[in-house]
């Protein structure tokens, strides 16, 4: 078992039934797991010249910021909720499932021209991080990337963003997903759709669909912006 599968604990039915909560509190209460997380995600940042500081969402965003910003000698800004801040710079609403959220940067914390990272423990849906990359372009900054501890592959969040993201651990599928598979067949498909908790649809590269059990996917295959294949282990 992996660090990573060991320290996140996945709570069912939370906080509303049909979820599957990751926790990540098992992770940051180990001290080595902890410091394997940020040097795993300090490892995805770009070379020291191509960036000058982090952006990171209230309240978990800033765990994982801030030692990476210290490593770094790079300086943070604080997304906070409305109303936290004495001197506000710019503020982005944008929406929830239910209602919606309004985050604020400080004044000036941001300078015309910073490239700036947009870092969060969780990208879903990616609504604050796309609010984080807003806040970025209304300061005169550029969003550079977006990095996250988790992606729920699924909820396609990374779409929101306009930029590249990169995210350590993976859970699920999205629609197109490449996948390297050990039984089928071919060794790969694309993933079409769910058919229940156990099973999922692929397409094979002749243009035929089969129903595979889902303990086939060996991984997902992902190019990056060079063309470059990565694999991504993959976690339901």
């Amino acid at each position: 078992m992996d660090l990573y599968d060991q320290y996140i604990r996945t709570i069912n039915d939370f906080p509303i039934e049909g979820i599957k909560f990751r926790d990540i509190t098992p992770l940051l209460a180990n001290g080595d797991a902890f410091h394997q997380v940020i040097m795993d995600l300090n490892k995805e940042l770009p070379s020291y010249e191509n960036w000058d500081k982090i952006i990171a969402a209230e309240s978990r965003g800033f765990i994982f910021a801030a030692p990476l910003c210290s490593m770094n000698n790079k300086g943070l800004v604080l997304a906070r909720k409305k109303g936290k801040l004495p001197l506000v710079g710019y503020s982005v609403s944008y929406n929830l499932e239910y209602g919606s959220n309004t985050i604020e940067i400080p004044k000036d914390a941001i300078k015309p021209g910073d490239k700036v990272i947009i870092i969060d423990d969780l990208i879903a849906t990616g609504g604050s991080a796309k609010a984080m990359v807003d806040l970025v372009k209304e300061a005169g900054g550029i969003p550079i990337m977006g990095l996250f501890l988790i992606e729920l592959r699924s909820l396609q969040g990374y779409k929101q963003m306009g930029i590249p993201v990169v995210s350590i651990v993976n859970y699920g599928l999205h629609v197109g997903d490449t996948l390297s598979i050990n039984k089928g067949k071919f060794l790969t498909c694309k993933y079409k759709e769910k058919v229940d908790e156990d099973d999922i649809r692929v397409v094979y590269e002749d243009g035929s669909e089969d129903v595979i059990n889902k303990s086939s996917i060996i991984n997902i295959i992902q190019k990056d912006m060079n063309g470059r294949i990565g694999y991504i282990k993959y976690r339901d």
